[in-house]
């Protein structure tokens, strides 16, 4: 398995968590801007994870660490709101 799989999964995890956050919580005020939060992060990650320039550096430990940490966060404000 490549090194980062994992934080790939966690990437489209985002995505979907914001399209559901979004459809569910359509009549919210403020809905789109924290689902659009949570699927930005999603997508730049993952986007970050397949270009050759910046994958290798997600696989260094300070940015991997990073990374995981700003996507534990984006599901628990998913998660909350």
């Amino acid at each position: 398995m490549h090194p980062l799989t994992p934080l790939r999964w966690m990437s489209y995890m985002l995505i979907a968590l914001g399209l559901i956050n979004w459809r569910y919580q359509s009549a919210e005020p403020g809905a789109f801007n924290n689902s659009i939060v949570i699927i930005t992060i999603g997508a730049l990650q993952l986007i970050g994870t397949f270009l050759p320039q910046t994958s290798s550096h997600f696989t260094r430990p300070p940015l991997k660490q990073i990374a995981w940490i700003v996507s534990s966060a984006a599901v628990i404000f998913a998660i909350i709101n």
